[in-house]
């Protein structure tokens, strides 16, 4: 009878050893791909990092004029006057401020017959998708302080441009559309502004209901260390589970 059962452990246990081998292939593939991902999510922190030491030396500097700006003056301040179109206000689509629906305000700004574009922050949606909210009158001239940059990238269904009715209702900022569709020839950039004034005091976020939203990075270093250690946390359980099967395994 010993020796018929040793008979059978010996007849199923090529079928074993293949099938051990497979899940420890597995599990190597797993380790690797879960440290990858980890490394991955390190090395977002550290580029954001970078960026944001950037930006912050950059922001000790302010252009007053817009003949100053060149290339590459991506998160530096500005500091100018100017009148805004009240016309032709763009309202960024699907922006989402503390679980409410809103739009991201944007207006093209006129400062010494040069226009640009400027966002005046964000603006809650009225509860029906058809109707817009309504918008503070900007008629005179103002004062507009904030952070230039360049217009964030998303991906949009179509180029084409519909039947445009004001305000315009817009899925990107599209510089090369904005200016087909309003007939101005606008600077690369968008100033994210912090303070909108005439001479009566400030106005941005105050009277106009509206909230600066901007943030030079959507997601901070900080949560990408976070899901770095979230993956390598994985990664240790992947193993001792692992560990603890293999040697169940040889019982």
């Amino acid at each position: 009878m010993g020796n018929y059962k040793h008979a059978l452990v010996f007849t199923s246990s090529p079928n074993h050893s293949v099938r051990r081998f497979g899940f420890l292939l597995f599990i190597l593939v797993m380790t690797v791909l879960l440290i990858k991902l980890g490394m991955w999510q390190i090395s977002r922190a550290l580029e954001k990092e970078n960026l944001l030491e950037k930006l912050q030396s950059r922001q000790q500097q302010t252009i007053k004029k817009l003949a100053n700006l060149s290339d590459d003056r991506k998160g530096y301040r500005i500091d100018v006057l100017g009148q805004f179109d009240v016309v032709n206000s763009l309202l960024l689509d699907n922006q989402i401020y503390q679980k409410r629906v809103g739009y991201r305000w944007i207006m093209p700004f006129q400062v010494n017959g040069q226009w640009l574009l400027v966002e005046l922050g964000w603006i809650a949606a009225p509860a029906r998708r058809d109707e817009l909210p309504v918008l503070p009158k900007v008629n005179g001239l103002y004062q507009v302080k904030g952070v230039l940059d360049l217009p964030s990238r998303r991906m949009v269904l179509s180029d084409e441009i519909e039947l445009v009715s004001w305000p315009w209702r817009v899925q990107a900022v599209d510089i090369d559309k904005i200016a087909k569709v309003t007939g101005k020839i606008f600077l690369p950039w968008i100033v994210r502004a912090d303070t909108v004034s005439n001479d009566e005091g400030e106005y941005l976020g105050v009277e106009w209901n509206t909230v600066p939203v901007w943030r030079p990075v959507g997601i901070p270093p900080q949560k990408h260390y976070a899901y770095a250690m979230q993956w390598f946390g994985l990664t240790f359980v992947v193993l001792i589970g692992f560990l603890v099967w293999w040697n169940r395994g040889w019982v």
